[in-house]
């Protein structure tokens, strides 16, 4: 990070420019589509059970770090995700807003705004999507189930030319934050909601049963970890059942196998082995999904995981 980088997080906090400033009159569709992006966040997050979320959560931070960088063409720098997170818990939320599908838009706002201001670029990018990333938590949007990055940076040309990342540094004041209202903001807060909602249904699209049942059944036809470790077809609808449901009873995953006892448990310590089922020392009788991303990557195979 260079050393023009803290100069930005001073600079937004003296000016305020944290709290955005948001047109007086929003289209009933887009609010529409900020309503609908709730339901639908929560519908992706009822489908997860929370021992998968959570290894989900880890492999999606592997792959907003990788955007990030294809969208600021450089490293991602953490210790601007750090402040990012300080800053929003400090010093503004929006529960001055009446309305939850307005502090979606105003979020929105406030990204576009501070991606429009003139300050150092350095590490500016990394910092606004890591707020809005932030922001959408606090607005229970599920983002750790969705990569907001990896829509952004699938589509990077619209994206910079929606912020003007490749512009010249706008002006500050009252009258440079009044150009930045109007048909480009409007337009940008629709493009965001589009790749909201594109995320958010392919990961609802990815997650549904009967596609983790045929990427189950796809990864022990091609996976060289599984076949290369005598991994057998049966223990399929075990991990099936393991995935949907995050953890079950050791009895119970060897009854899913249909295979004598013996031989589950023999299968099942290659699992174990593999990293694709995780037997917590602290309670050997109980067993949880694991995610390695080679596994995870026949679940989402158009995410970047590794």
């Amino acid at each position: 990070m260079s050393d023009a980088t803290p100069r930005i997080f001073t600079q937004m906090t003296t000016e305020h420019w944290l709290h955005p400033t948001i047109p007086d009159s929003i289209p009933t569709s887009t609010l529409a589509r900020a309503d609908e992006l709730v339901r639908k966040t929560s519908f992706l997050a009822g489908m997860v059970a929370p021992e998968t979320a959570s290894c989900l959560s880890e492999l999606l931070e592997v792959t907003n770090t990788h955007y990030s960088s294809v969208i600021d063409g450089c490293p991602s720098e953490p210790k601007v995700l750090e402040r990012a997170s300080i800053l929003e818990n400090q010093h503004y939320t929006f529960d001055d807003i009446p309305e939850h599908r307005r502090r979606i838009v105003a979020v929105l706002c406030q990204h576009y705004q501070l991606l429009h201001r003139r300050t150092p670029r350095d590490g500016i990018g990394t910092f606004t999507r890591t707020l809005t990333f932030e922001h959408f938590a606090q607005l229970g949007l599920q983002p750790h189930l969705w990569s907001l990055s990896r829509g952004l940076g699938r589509r990077l040309d619209e994206y910079q030319s929606a912020t003007g990342m490749n512009d010249p540094m706008q002006t500050d004041g009252l009258e440079g934050a009044q150009q930045l209202i109007g048909v480009g903001l409007l337009a940008f807060i629709d493009f965001m909601l589009d790749v909201c909602h594109e995320e958010v249904g392919y990961m609802i699209a990815a997650l549904n049963r009967r596609r983790l049942h045929e990427s189950i059944t796809h990864a022990h036809r091609t996976s060289s970890h599984l076949r290369e470790s005598g991994i057998r077809r049966e223990m399929m609808p075990a991990l099936l059942a393991l995935l949907i449901q995050g953890a079950l009873p050791r009895s119970e995953f060897v009854t899913f196998t249909g295979l004598p006892s013996e031989a589950a448990n023999d299968q099942l310590k290659l699992l174990i082995h593999l990293g694709v089922v995780v037997s917590p020392p602290s309670n050997p009788q109980r067993l949880e999904v694991g995610l390695p991303a080679w596994f995870a990557q026949d679940l989402l195979p158009d995410f970047h995981l590794a």
